[in-house]
């Protein structure tokens, strides 16, 4: 009779945990896709979907970082009003930039600025090169956070560099992905670091004591390098040489590209990284944080987007689409990881019946088996609208880029998943520059020459069982 009771009560308890779980699944009111997902994931295998979405189901920052963040909003968002007072482009002049740059400025404050002298750099050695002269120059501060370092190869010579600047009085700021940069926060070489007086911080610090106060995936993933509020870059190249990064994986080298700016964008980023910093620490970095200097009438006009779960959790989506539905004659999109959501995929389809050009390029071979297969999913859908699709052969394409027309440019470290979109700490540079949409046209266009281009026809002979992995995987897209 007790054990009667007992599997009772058990089976009344799980029945309530299913109902109020599926209750605060239904009450976030997110996607549709996403929400089914998570029911779907919950009824089939409850107890371990129960414990999935406990862990990975919300974006919940952390009690300490999101009170922080909300505190920080307010002094951040007061400082970029006044450096949107000081400069008259801001009455929005006419530019095909216009309706991204609104929702930008409308929701996270920030200004697109002219004046700014730009590099883009798309091969390693050029990277490495172009930042380690800056770094040897540098008088007053060094901000740069990635989501990956490796010592070994050319990073050695950058992380010398630092060492050299922190001597000579230069303050250093190194803000390191507690998962990506795992391996190194625990070597002697970050030690060594340390001693020399470079700042190191372990963002995001990731532990199990920690699961049940925060997600544990969420991840710091930009790319951002700043330098005396006057010279910063941007892109989707880690801390990594490509030469020597994983090279024994089968799926490299690692093709990115940066972008060194010059210009009033500089503080703009350095501004970001300071508010990273404070968030993890609660200390805020007021000496380091610089008006923009004053605009010029040049050419290049840039905004920066900082997204992640201290922000506006829909913006980058936003932007995202604002830019692909105002495109007039092409949308060129490089991505190592394209699982979309509905309502990107929807963009692209009615963009491509439209009569516009649309290309998507992608890696042949990816490092992540789930999301090769739910982006492969997609593809027959995009193809038959017209949506043409390349693969690159050359190794990882790990660029993450968006080109409209010949004018607008997306780049920075936002894959096109939900991850990026809507989990991750991401970094894009938003430009209107007709010369700098050359410079990045060229750029895929060296891409192009080492990649294949999918048929229809032979793509829908591929053998059965891969289409049922890809559609299976394709269940998982809005958790991915």
């Amino acid at each position: 009779m007790t054990w009667d009771w007992l599997l009772t009560l058990g089976l009344w308890l799980y029945i309530a945990l299913l109902i109020a779980l599926s209750f605060r699944i239904l009450m976030r009111r997110r996607s549709v896709g996403v929400t089914l997902a998570w029911l779907l994931l919950i009824y089939i295998v409850p107890l371990v979907g129960f414990g999935l979405y406990l862990l990975f189901g919300e974006r919940y920052l952390g009690r300490l970082r999101a009170k922080r963040a909300m505190i920080q909003n307010r002094f951040y968002n007061q400082w970029l009003h006044q450096v949107g007072e000081r400069d008259a482009l801001n009455t929005l002049i006419d530019t095909p930039l216009r309706p991204v740059m609104e929702l930008t400025l409308g929701s996270l404050k920030l200004p697109a600025l002219r004046g700014h002298n730009w590099q883009l750099l798309s091969e390693p050695d050029s990277v490495f090169d172009a930042l380690l002269d800056d770094l040897n120059r540098a008088e007053n501060w060094i901000f740069m956070e990635f989501y990956i370092l490796e010592p070994e190869g050319r990073v050695e010579e950058i992380l010398t560099a630092l060492t050299d600047a922190r001597a000579r009085g230069v303050a250093v700021y190194l803000l390191l992905d507690s998962v990506g940069c795992n391996r190194f926060l625990k070597s002697a070489r970050h030690r060594q670091l340390v001693k020399a007086g470079v700042e190191v911080l372990d963002v995001l610090h990731a532990n199990v004591l920690r699961m049940f106060l925060q997600r544990i995936d969420l991840r710091q993933h930009r790319k951002l390098v700043s330098i005396d509020n006057r010279i910063a870059y941007n892109g989707s190249m880690n801390l990594a040489d490509p030469d020597w990064f994983k090279k024994h994986s089968g799926f490299g080298p690692w093709v990115d590209v940066m972008v060194r700016v010059e210009g009033p964008m500089a503080s703009i980023i350095q501004g970001t990284m300071i508010f990273d910093w404070e968030m993890e620490t609660g200390h805020r970095l007021n000496s380091a944080l610089s008006w923009p200097e004053a605009a010029s009438d040049g050419p290049a006009l840039m905004q920066f987007l900082p997204t992640g779960p201290a922000f506006d959790e829909d913006i980058l989506l936003q932007v995202l689409l604002t830019a692909v539905h105002n495109a007039q004659r092409r949308v060129i999109i490089t991505t190592p990881y394209f699982v979309p959501d509905e309502s990107l995929l929807q963009a692209l389809k009615s963009v491509a019946k439209r009569g516009l050009e649309v290309t998507l390029l992608v890696p042949r071979r990816i490092d992540s088996r789930l999301a090769k297969y739910a982006g492969r999913s997609f593809y027959e859908e995009l193809l038959s609208h017209g949506i043409e699709i390349l693969r690159f052969e050359g190794g990882l394409l790990h660029t993450k880029s968006v080109i409209i027309d010949d004018h607008l440019v997306l780049v920075g470290s936002v894959n096109l998943d939900m991850r990026s979109l809507w989990l991750n700490f991401e970094a894009t540079l938003v430009v209107d520059d007709p010369a700098f949409c050359n410079a990045m046209v060229a750029v895929v266009a060296e891409y192009k020459r080492n990649s294949h281009r999918l048929d229809l026809k032979q793509w829908r002979k591929r053998r059965y069982h891969k289409r049922v992995v890809e559609n299976l995987a394709q269940l998982a897209s809005p958790l991915l």
